[in-house]
């Protein structure tokens, strides 16, 4: 064997090493969930939260899918910090990736877009490459405390602000007091 082909060997298990250990993850998961991807989800028990409707293929509610906080929660959880824009300071949410939630309600490979509506009508869409590149989240904790409508909840979308290559964008797709979300 020759000096290049010994080097190669070494080295690309190291390199690899290193490159994987530079790349953290962008959330932490909280908790694994008792309902994934293939799973029925039953019918919400208290107040609805959230309900997805459009191109999906799991429902619970007529042709919607429903979720109270407490369904909503046994999805798995991730956290992670935001340097809030409008807040101005770091905030820990905590709640659901919109990429897991489209998975749990069947959404085909071919959509092209989410559009997020909060209860006073605003809706904003969100391509799937956004939510294919970054961890939407649809937070339901803010700082450890289930958000209320007073304060942006029971559900938000979230973008990890300070990293996106054009906050103005995410801004504008940061859905607060959200209340559905269309598959389309």
């Amino acid at each position: 064997m020759s000096t290049k082909t010994i080097l190669f060997a070494l080295l690309v298990p190291v390199i690899s090493a290193l490159i994987l250990a530079g790349c953290s993850s962008d959330y932490d998961v909280v908790e694994q969930g008792s309902i994934s991807p293939g799973d029925a989800v039953p019918a919400p028990a208290n107040e609805v939260v959230l309900t997805l409707f459009g191109e999906i293929s799991v429902t619970n509610v007529d042709d919607s899918l429903a979720f109270d906080l407490d369904m909503l929660e046994k999805l798995r959880l991730v956290e992670y910090d935001v340097d809030d824009p409008w807040l101005h300071e770091k905030v820990t949410y905590r709640g659901v990736l919109l990429s897991d939630l489209l998975e749990v309600a069947g959404a085909p490979d071919t959509v092209e877009e989410v559009v997020a509506s909060a209860l006073d009508g605003y809706a904003a869409p969100i391509p799937v490459g956004e939510i294919e590149s970054w961890p939407v989240l649809v937070a339901t904790q803010s700082n450890g405390a289930h958000m209320t409508i007073e304060n942006s909840g029971p559900t938000r979308i979230i973008f990890p602000y300070e990293r996106h290559s054009d906050v103005t964008a995410a801004r504008n797709m940061s859905v607060w007091n959200l209340e559905s979300l269309e598959i389309r």
